[in-house]
């Protein structure tokens, strides 16, 4: 007995976690759920825990590496989780005070609440409540569906110098910010055909993208500011797994506000697991990597070119993209912390005829779990397309993110 997949798809909330039930339970790739597949299907429905660990393989079976992750997470929950730490914490203290034994009576614990916390933490991605992100740029925060944690990228960042015999103080900003005004990261799909594709997501959001120098004295310092919206389209099957198409509209100006001009802007960005687009497979203890690749077009109109180094008066149409390796060091021992980025811009102005490139890497570590603060080492050479400015650097970053 088979049974079409393409029926099953708003089945299990597992498939709007990462992938689809297509995705998991085909594990055949035939487009259909045999005996073997439904019964693994069944279980997961039937068992949170289950369907949140049994991964590696799919099989509706704890391996010994699964059931490790299972004690992994409680040994983490115990000193990460407040929940858990509000519950048992008054116990441990009085183990430790009463000779290392409590009364059973005392450890009548309610565990309303613990499971409250796990059953949160299996809920799928789309009910996911993150609606403001603090990044370094927009490729830091390409993917409103909270697909991209903070975890991972490189957070805004400040640098401040004062020139004492100038007498000026600089301030570098590299800061993009936005807010999700509406999103539905998993609309029901219906009878949809993995195969030929389907809208799987939207979201729509106010950015700001700030980067360049600020500060007092006679120094020219350039500086581009773009205030937008963006409308984004998350588009699952086909070719690949998801492909993320966005589309907006921005206002142009500089830090001291004198610039100003307007743009239109459309990306498409890949993001499949299974070859390493935009999210890690996760399966070398020494080393985990992905890349993000984003295609852009990108339209300016530029009428007062202020302090961005732009010229007056002039358009420019930017095509190429972003591209960008992410690779976690060492990621069984540390986790997301310890991480390296290298990263190429490249773009050529169809209507200036001209061909610019900036290149960079960096080394990155979380200071917190969490990953909303690190710190990093950076070099960057090339042009900036957003300043046209030549720079070559290395400097020396304390990364905020969210």
């Amino acid at each position: 007995m088979t049974v079409p997949v393409v029926s099953l798809l708003a089945l299990s909330s597992a498939a709007a976690a990462e992938e689809s039930v297509a995705e998991r339970y085909d594990l055949n790739h035939d487009g259909y759920l045999d005996e073997r597949e439904m019964h693994i299907l069944a279980l997961h429905y039937a068992s949170p825990v289950l369907r949140a660990y049994d991964v590696d393989p799919t099989d509706g079976k704890l391996s010994a590496k699964e059931i490790h992750a299972i004690y992994e997470t409680a040994e983490s929950r115990l000193t990460d989780d407040e929940s858990v730490q509000a519950t048992v914490g008054p116990l441990y203290d009085k183990l430790s005070q009463d000779k290392g034994r409590v009364p059973i009576k005392d450890a009548n614990i309610d565990f309303d609440g613990i499971d409250a916390a796990i059953e949160k933490d299996l809920e799928p991605e789309c009910s996911a409540k993150q609606k403001l992100f603090l990044r370094r740029d927009k490729v830091d925060m390409s993917l409103y569906d909270n697909t991209l944690g903070a975890e991972q990228a490189k957070g805004a960042s400040i640098q401040v110098d004062h020139d004492y015999i100038a007498g000026q103080t600089t301030a570098t900003i590299d800061a993009a910010t936005a807010i999700v005004l509406f999103r539905n990261a998993c609309p029901d799909p219906g009878a949809q055909d993995i195969a030929e594709g389907f809208l799987a997501g939207y979201s729509l959001a106010a950015y700001s993208d700030l980067a360049g120098e600020f500060g007092t004295g006679n120094r020219d310092l350039e500086s581009n500011a773009e205030i937008g919206l963006d409308a984004q389209l998350q588009l699952q099957g086909g070719l690949l797994r998801y492909t993320y198409v966005t589309a907006g509209a921005y206002y142009l100006t500089d830090f001291h506000g004198e610039a100003s001009g307007y743009g239109f802007q459309a990306t498409v960005q890949p993001y499949d697991e299974r070859y390493h687009l935009g999210i890690t497979r996760k399966d070398n203890p020494y080393i985990s990597w992905y890349v993000t690749p984003i295609l852009r077009v990108d339209s300016v109109q530029v009428n007062d070119g202020g302090f961005t180094g732009l010229a007056d008066n002039t358009r420019y149409l930017w095509l190429g993209g972003d591209f960008e390796l992410t690779a976690f060091l060492y990621p069984e021992k540390f986790g997301h912390r310890f991480y390296a980025k290298a990263n190429a811009n490249l773009y050529w102005d169809a209507i200036g005829e001209r061909f610019v490139d900036q290149y960079g890497a960096g080394l990155f570590y979380n200071v917190d779990t969490a990953g909303n603060t690190s710190v990093s080492a950076e070099y960057v050479y090339g042009t900036d397309r957003k300043k046209l400015q030549h720079e070559e650097k290395v400097t020396l970053n304390f990364n905020v993110k969210y």
